[in-house]
């Protein structure tokens, strides 16, 4: 026969009350999301933090420092600062990494907290100090200031119906990324969120959190940066008998990627040069 059937089936089953409401509850996956953990031992970056906080007195925290060693991965590997646009893979001329900074607001704002990012440009070629600098006057000028990169477009958009800001955003990121088009009359700066974004929960004394991909920056991966914590780390003979057990600091870094960048192979070639600068960043200049 010319046409046939695919697969073949043995009847139907009978889906129990959950199922059927779970049917209408949701569509078929199509999130190309791919999630990966990366647990390093992080004592040779506090040392060398230490080192270059003692060189230049700039306040470095491991942050920036995790900030620069993805810069330096994203230059290693393009594939990770891309972007898709008409059906192809665009590389991206420069290396830039937003930062995503938290705005407490005060009893007479309603309390409660708004995020907003601060972009380290060229990132892979910045001196870590700089990245601190540049990092730390940022997040001042965002957090004292009002947020002026983005104060014109919370005031024009602020009156707009919350029925309506799902296609607001999908038209913006349709200029923005599609069109690659930009004006000072959408109210954000341009390029305003670069190649990727990375946020520290630890840092907000959450343990560990995964990361979404949010689309309207068309992102390749954003990475969450968990809270730091004392773990064994063993030492064998020859035989793998344990002869000596220490106590070191790690972190956990969680990653979430557009599958349509990254395939498994990738995740591993970047995983292992994580390793390698992590246990060695003054080989790397970071």
């Amino acid at each position: 026969m010319l046409i046939r059937q695919n697969k073949k089936y043995r009847g139907f089953l009978k889906p129990s009350h959950w199922r059927r409401i779970a049917l209408g509850s949701w569509a078929a996956p199509h999130d190309p999301t791919l999630y990966a953990i990366a647990e390093l031992n992080i004592e040779p970056a506090l040392n060398y933090i230490e080192t270059v906080k003692a060189k230049t007195g700039e306040r470095v925290t491991l942050t920036h420092f995790v900030g620069k060693v993805w810069g330096i991965l994203l230059k290693l590997h393009p594939e990770l600062n891309s972007e898709i646009r008409w059906g192809k893979f665009y590389r991206r001329a420069q290396v830039d990494i937003a930062f995503q900074v938290v705005i407490e607001k005060g009893k007479d704002q309603g309390g409660g907290a708004e995020l907003s990012a601060g972009v380290i440009r060229n990132i892979d070629q910045t001196p870590l100090s700089e990245i601190a600098k540049q990092l730390n006057r940022s997040a001042h000028v965002i957090r004292t200031e009002d947020d002026p990169n983005y104060r014109a477009l919370k005031k024009g958009t602020s009156p707009v119906p919350g029925i309506f800001f799902r296609p607001l955003l999908i038209i913006l990121g349709y200029i923005l990324n599609v069109f690659n088009l930009w004006s000072p009359l959408l109210g954000i700066p341009q390029d305003s969120f670069g190649s990727m974004m990375i946020t520290n929960v630890g840092s907000l004394g959450v343990d560990w959190a995964f990361p979404a991909l949010y689309p309207p920056a068309n992102h390749v991966c954003i990475l969450a940066i968990g809270a730091s914590y004392k773990g064994p780390v063993y030492e064998t003979d020859a035989q793998g008998t344990v002869t000596r057990t220490t106590l070191k600091r790690f972190v956990r870094l969680f990653g979430a990627f557009d599958h349509r960048y990254v395939d498994g192979i990738h995740a591993a070639r970047v995983g292992r040069d994580l390793r390698k600068i992590f246990e060695e960043p003054e080989k790397y200049n970071v």
